[in-house]
């Protein structure tokens, strides 16, 4: 009996059949995800985007990561639009995506930084993950250069598929490039696998956030990493401010993906490729103290 067949038929079907009704459903309920992100009292009036200009450019956005490998669904990328769609033009910012693979979600980052008129800095290596720091949970030794997409091959994905002229791409270890950052952000993504990364991503971009900037992570699968946004410790000793929690902790943020966790356990229907964020101003910090009724 050969390992293929060893494998159940019925598992082999599912193996083929699930995913692609998964992606058959995002596709279809295209329509319905602009509406429900994109009817929004809280949109600037100053953008003057339509639904009907909104629906062709998730079309685009969608068409995108069916074209360019990408751990974010087009879903995930609109709903950063939304946001960005929030902030006033008036706020001067850039968007920032720490860690591109091969640019799929570059790509479409340069597309919604043109729609709303800021640029993109892009930090990563392109060199794949680093090697892996003794104490950081999720990294392994054999996991280095993982994930590698070389800057040419990443720059040549966003001139075909999106707006390049929006692009500054900044080669290196986030320890040596993200110390030097002097922009204010507006928005950044950070897609960067290891504990390491993320604590170095948000202790060097978080002061430059604009008052009410947006941090939009992909680890979210891992409770783990969540927890850093609410860490009280954290927070105090870095910056003297309480925890801003993290909407979208486990599971993601509700874009109809279907995910419900833990992330070892999901089954083949299901798609993990949503988003989680925070925003300078949130502060998740529980200080209530029960204080009994005198009678």
């Amino acid at each position: 009996m050969t390992k293929r067949n060893a494998v159940p038929r019925s598992a082999r079907r599912n193996r083929i059949l699930m995913p692609w009704v998964r992606d058959a459903y995002h596709a279809l309920s295209l329509p319905a995800a602009v509406v429900f992100l994109f009817y929004n009292r809280r949109r600037h009036p100053a953008y003057k985007v339509t639904m009907r200009t909104m629906l062709r450019f998730a079309f685009r956005i969608y068409r995108n990561t069916r074209r360019i490998q990408t751990g974010i669904s087009y879903q995930a990328h609109l709903a950063m639009a939304a946001k960005l769609l929030e902030i006033p033009p008036t706020t001067k910012g850039v968007v920032v995506e720490c860690g591109c693979w091969l640019g799929g979600s570059t790509v479409n980052l340069s597309l919604i930084c043109d729609l709303v008129d800021r640029d993109l800095i892009v930090y990563d290596s392109f060199e794949g993950l680093p090697a892996a720091e003794p104490n950081d949970r999720h990294a392994t030794p054999e996991a280095k250069g993982m994930l590698r997409g070389d800057l040419a091959v990443v720059q040549e994905n966003v001139r075909r598929y999106g707006n390049i002229d929006r692009c500054t791409f900044r080669k290196g270890w986030f320890e040596q490039t993200l110390p030097d950052h002097t922009e204010p952000v507006v928005l950044c993504v950070l897609d960067v696998d290891f504990q390491a990364s993320l604590h170095v991503s948000v202790l060097n971009l978080w002061p430059h956030l604009t008052p009410r900037g947006y941090v939009f992570i992909d680890e979210y699968v891992f409770i783990d990493y969540c927890a850093l946004f609410f860490s009280e410790s954290f927070w105090k000793k870095h910056f003297d401010a309480a925890p801003p929690g993290l909407y979208g902790a486990g599971t993601g943020i509700p874009l109809g993906q279907y995910y419900v966790g833990p992330y070892e356990e999901r089954p083949l229907v299901q798609d993990q490729r949503s988003i989680a964020y925070t925003r300078k101003d949130f502060r998740a910090l529980w200080d209530y103290e029960h204080r009994p009724t005198e009678t």
